[in-house]
């Protein structure tokens, strides 16, 4: 009799120290400190080149005390709505739940500009006065056309714009602002600086049977010749239904 009664108390105590070790293991717990990052969701199955939308996205808990180099590349939870619209540089989903970088997010900023263009395009180069442009609210892939002033012909008022006089060409589509070829706040984001951004680069057709530029951005380039595209403004168009769709 002794014996069950032993084994029975044998028994609780063994209950009771796992109970007392699962509380102190549950208070422990909520002592860590966790950082969150975003997480590609393995049932996404996001392929290279794949849009991310919000609900390919979770958050990924890690212990402060193990970050190490981490915090420095991936991309933190709460700046998740960078990414959203992006394109993905690699595919996600055959490993299970994996961790964002910003290097996967920098693929179309990697490109090299002749990358980006068709057969029948070219890249021009165009300074632009940053007094009547604000490049922080324009990235590459946006439509801009361009409002060419004229001027009175005469040489006592030739520099003098006519009233109700003047032209917009376009639309063109941005390549790069200086050396950004990317989003601004993706950059910043990731720590990189974007520079000076008053030249910027477009794509333009070309007339490949007479070896021109197409006539509207012949007419830039006349501009640029003649007054260094002073008094020009940038226009920045809408995103069209396309792209917001995307």
């Amino acid at each position: 009799m002794r014996g069950v009664q032993g084994l029975v108390l044998a028994a609780a105590l063994a209950a009771v120290g796992f109970v007392c070790n699962w509380l102190y293991l549950q208070q422990q717990s909520g002592r860590v400190e966790l950082v969150y990052y975003v997480g590609v969701q393995k049932e996404a199955e996001v392929n290279r080149g794949d849009v991310f939308r919000q609900d390919h996205l979770v958050e990924i808990g890690v212990p402060r005390n193990r970050l190490g180099h981490l915090s420095e590349v991936a991309v933190p939870w709460s700046q998740r709505d960078l990414v959203v619209g992006q394109r993905a540089r690699r595919t996600f989903g055959a490993l299970g739940t994996e961790l964002l970088t910003f290097k996967d997010l920098e693929t179309p900023a990697a490109k090299d500009l002749n990358e980006q263009i068709a057969d029948n395009e070219r890249v021009m180069w165009l300074p632009v006065d940053s007094r009547s442009f604000n490049p922080q609210h324009v990235n590459p892939g946006d439509s801009v056309s361009f409002r060419v002033p004229e001027f009175d012909s005469g040489k006592s008022s030739r520099n003098r714009p006519l009233v109700g006089a003047g032209q917009i060409i376009g639309p063109f589509r941005i390549l790069a602002l200086g050396d950004r070829k990317g989003r601004r706040d993706i950059r910043q984001a990731a720590g990189l600086s974007s520079g000076a951004e008053n030249v910027i680069a477009i794509a333009v057709k070309i007339d490949a049977a007479n070896n021109k530029l197409e006539a509207r951005a012949e007419t830039l380039s006349n501009t640029l010749a003649v007054n260094n595209f002073q008094g020009v403004q940038v226009l920045l168009h809408a995103v069209s239904n396309k792209k917001k769709n995307k």
